[in-house]
């Protein structure tokens, strides 16, 4: 990395116009980028833009029926929030289980997104909360959903000399529950991870995604519209759900976990968060 410009952004209109030139990227915490770079898996990198300072990236505020997440906001800072923690206890959850202590402290929800892993933990939680990717650049702001941000595992929506601002979700009270498989509790990319939100405004709805078994991460509508449906949520109700996520789920064997696994554990996760929340 000794031959790669580092710019300390003061604003983002300055961040955004840096990013406009080949070979260089945004980092904030660095807990995914330095290691993607230390492996030798950007070779055209020319410079990197440190967004870190920005202190419009790094507040949870409300804003209407709204509460709008800054990209810059650590996972520690999102796990210890009180109105997230009241609100979408999902995400919560999932930014609780990212790293260790020391790395959620730098480790930001932007980054775990722009990453476009797969397996990143809180890109399931963000799915089920139905948010929206707020994108800024030298030609304007986009709004993105969620489920339309990415295209591949490593590979975004995001343009040369765009940033992620931050993520909006509907201000709404919501249970939910993350759950993940790993070789260890933590420090280890998740094998299968998978989301539930649920909320009732007159009924009850559902939201699930998964991780880790598809090339980007999972709705199961299928499994939501059942839920939704069921007179009664009971084992059984339970069961079929777990069956249809399990089927939904597609998938690969690698260094981590085989295919087969991965789809019976999809299930066993549904179950277990159900049977959490009800």
């Amino acid at each position: 990395m000794s031959n790669v410009e580092f710019i300390k952004a003061t604003d983002i209109q300055s961040a955004c116009t840096a990013l406009k030139n080949p070979g260089y990227m945004a980092v904030s915490g660095g807990s995914d980028l330095v290691v993607k770079i230390r492996n030798g898996m950007y070779p055209n990198l020319k410079g990197l833009v440190d967004i870190s300072g920005l202190n419009q990236l790094n507040h949870i505020r409300t804003d209407e029926n709204k509460v709008i997440i800054g990209s810059g906001c650590t996972m520690n800072q999102i796990a210890s929030d009180h109105l997230l923690q009241d609100y979408f206890p999902v995400l919560v959850k999932a930014a609780s289980t990212v790293g260790a202590l020391q790395i959620r402290n730098s480790a930001t929800i932007g980054g775990n997104v722009a990453n476009a892993s797969p397996a990143g933990d809180t890109i399931p939680a963000l799915y089920v909360l139905e948010a929206n990717v707020f994108v800024v650049g030298c030609n304007g702001n986009r709004k993105i959903p969620i489920a339309e941000f990415f295209i591949s595992p490593g590979k975004t929506k995001l343009e040369p000399g765009e940033i992620i601002e931050g993520f909006s979700l509907l201000l709404r009270k919501t249970r939910g529950e993350f759950l993940k498989l790993g070789e260890r509790r933590a420090h280890a990319i998740s094998k299968i991870n998978l989301a539930v939100a649920t909320w009732n405004d007159g009924r009850d709805h559902f939201r699930i995604a998964m991780g880790s078994v598809a090339p980007t991460v999972l709705r199961c509508k299928e499994a939501e519209e059942y839920l939704e449906n069921c007179e009664k949520l009971d084992e059984a109700a339970i069961a079929r759900a777990a069956e249809i996520v399990s089927d939904t789920a597609r998938p690969i064997s690698d260094l981590r976990s085989t295919k087969a696994y991965r789809k019976q554990m999809a299930g066993v996760l549904l179950k277990r968060a159900l049977t959490k929340l009800i």
